[in-house]
């Protein structure tokens, strides 16, 4: 159970990493990449949070 909240935090970190990208835009990230980002962010979300409930 640890094991698996372990990896759902970190999931969850990276996605909230992922997700602060959009609104600080880099002069070298472009748009695109920078929504990507911003989509790979709530898949991750959805994939910790299912982890966490140990797939209902």
């Amino acid at each position: 159970m640890i094991r698996r909240k372990a990896k759902a935090w970190l999931i969850l970190l990276v996605a909230w990493i992922l997700s602060g990208r959009n609104v600080h835009r880099a002069a070298v990230v472009p748009r695109r990449d920078d929504n990507g980002m911003y989509g790979m962010a709530e898949q991750l979300e959805a994939i910790a949070k299912r982890i966490s409930q140990n797939y209902p």
